[in-house]
């Protein structure tokens, strides 16, 4: 599936005029060989050849679409495309990467801790004020250490983790608890004396559907999240711990965007590719991760107050735990294009909240729903990123020309 547009560009090359007239060509030059040159929030993407020229093709449409220009030693590039004509042309020359984080004019403190040259960072989690670190030997998944370190990364401890258990991720759960998630089974992290432990293990399959829509606990309620239809109607709703009656709190629909991509798969089963290319499933596959995306509303909780963040409508609503409101406010968004994705990232130590529009990181005013610039999060490259005690923790993945990977841990003073 990385190499789908790479596919679908090279199919589309060949195909009659008519068909042409309803993609747009982008082609240009980066003056280095070996850029990736990727559609945001998706894998897809194309490399640049040793001259530095590069080619895709993009269905035309009106909205825009944002293009990530990445490469090792050099600072990442997002450039924003219209396809609506038959060609557009790209020609720049990238910025070798600088370690000062101009690109919203403020400055901010950056550590690097980088794995050993024979393991991979697979995943990351904060808890117990400590960063535990999930690797894995390069070519195998049965050699598995957790590294325990401090808010600075310091290391503290080293937990080995058994043959027999294949580590796929760690999290803190709605529990507060620190979990090894494996492929049949999930481990407590435990801290006992002056280290720390794999204890009580229990069913995957079983933890899942006990705690698998569960956003956080209070001592009155147990608040769920559930998504329907691939995340495009979810349904946030609460049950009372000791009346065990459920309550549905706010329900988020946006069917009217999921029709778009069936239409838009209709259109590829009705204009097949010549000499074959992607199946209609992997065409719609590839458009809902490309252009549509669902507004992700948010519920989250810090000194008892109750936030919304409501995406689909554009605001943020407060209420106390007895859902009556304390006010509400429209959201203030850096950019109106429909293509952003607007996760939310909670400090749970200091209750700020923050999202990321292109690569910045943005501090969000829950009362007046302005978003404040603070730092580059580098958010293309990051695989998951934590906000703890005012500082923004990230694991990165970068690979070079012989897809080696190298990867790191970066802690960034906010």
């Amino acid at each position: 599936m990385k190499k789908l547009l790479l596919t679908i560009t090279l199919i589309l090359c060949g195909m009659t005029s008519f068909a042409q007239s309803d993609y747009s060509v982008i082609k240009g030059n980066v003056a280095e060989k070996n850029v990736n040159i990727t559609i945001i929030n998706t894998s897809f993407g194309v490399s640049s050849d040793d001259n530095g020229d590069f080619i895709m093709m993009l269905p035309k449409m009106e909205k825009q679409v944002g293009l990530l220009f990445s490469c090792i030693g050099y600072e990442d590039t997002l450039v924003s495309v219209v396809p609506n004509r038959d060609t557009i042309n790209l020609n720049f020359k990238l910025m070798e990467t600088s370690y000062m984080l101009d690109a919203v004019g403020v400055g901010a403190d950056k550590i690097r801790h980088y794995s050993e040259p024979s393991y991979v960072i697979c995943d990351f989690e904060i808890y117990d004020d400590k960063v535990f670190i999930l690797q894995r030997k390069w070519n195998t998944l049965k050699e598995c250490r957790i590294l325990v370190q401090d808010l600075w990364l310091d290391p503290i401890d080293t937990i080995n983790i058994p043959q027999h258990i294949e580590s796929e991720k760690i999290i803190t759960d709605c529990t507060e608890s620190c979990q090894l998630i494996g492929k049949d089974s999930v481990y407590q992290i435990v801290r006992t004396d002056d280290s720390y432990k794999l204890m009580f293990p229990t069913e995957k399959e079983r933890y899942n559907k006990v705690l698998n829509n569960i956003i956080f606990l209070t001592d009155k309620y147990i608040y769920f999240n559930e998504l329907l239809m691939d995340g495009y109607i979810s349904n946030f709703f609460r049950i009372g711990k000791e009346s065990k009656e459920k309550e549905m709190m706010f329900v988020m629909n946006d069917m009217k965007t999921y029709r778009d991509i069936k239409v838009e798969k209709q259109w590829h089963i009705d204009h097949p590719m010549l000499g074959g290319g992607p199946s209609a499933d992997d065409w719609e596959r590839f458009v809902k991760l490309s252009w549509y995306h669902t507004k992700d509303n948010h519920l989250d909780i810090f000194d008892k107050t109750l936030y919304y963040f409501d995406h689909f409508n554009g605001k943020i609503v407060r209420y106390d735990e007895g859902m009556y409101k304390i006010g509400e406010c429209d959201i203030t968004y850096p950019t109106e294009e429909d293509f952003w994705r607007y996760k939310i990232y909670k400090d749970k130590a200091f209750g700020k909240f923050y999202t990321i529009f292109g690569s910045v990181l943005n501090e969000i005013d829950v009362v007046t729903g302005k978003t404040t610039a603070i730092t580059n999060a580098n958010s293309w490259l990051t695989e998951k990123i934590i906000i703890y005690k005012g500082t923004l923790y990230s694991v990165t993945k970068n690979s070079n020309t012989l897809k080696e990977f190298k990867s790191y841990i970066e802690r960034i003073e906010l």
